[in-house]
């Protein structure tokens, strides 16, 4: 015998957008204040529903989920934690950092030129000169 789950947020579990999570819109939620970043919820619909967290809400009302591995029952202990998770950055892949180098430390260092030196560049980067007796 089969037992109905109430799901937070009606959601394809299946249909993810460019940052690889499901999304879906806020007012697929029955009820929206229980939709919160970081807190644990049911979503899906039909047969396939799962704990997810909830990662964000955009300004234009999008709502993008991490499901859980596991069932419902399995990880419904978790539906009653503070919203803040812990877990969710755990469970996230690394964000992709704007602006920097986008070398590691180990690199080796950047070869002096006149811009970031400040001046007219180095020797070991000036074409050697050759003999004027030639």
């Amino acid at each position: 015998m089969a037992t109905t789950v109430d799901v937070d947020l009606r959601i394809d579990l299946q249909t993810m957008d460019e940052t690889g999570l499901p999304w879906t819109f806020l007012d697929q939620a029955p009820d929206p204040s229980r939709i919160v970043p970081g807190r644990h919820i049911v979503a899906g619909s039909g047969a396939a529903v799962a704990v997810a967290v909830v990662v964000d809400i955009t300004d234009e009302g999008i709502v993008h989920v991490y499901p859980l591995n596991g069932s419902v029952a399995s990880n419904a202990h978790l539906l009653d934690t503070d919203p803040a998770s812990r877990r969710l950055p755990d469970l996230l892949p690394d964000p992709v950092e704007t602006g920097g180098t986008g070398r590691n430390e180990t690199a080796p260092p950047e070869a002096e030129t006149p811009e970031n030196t400040g001046q007219k560049g180095t020797r070991r980067h000036r074409p050697a000169r050759g003999s004027s007796d030639s």
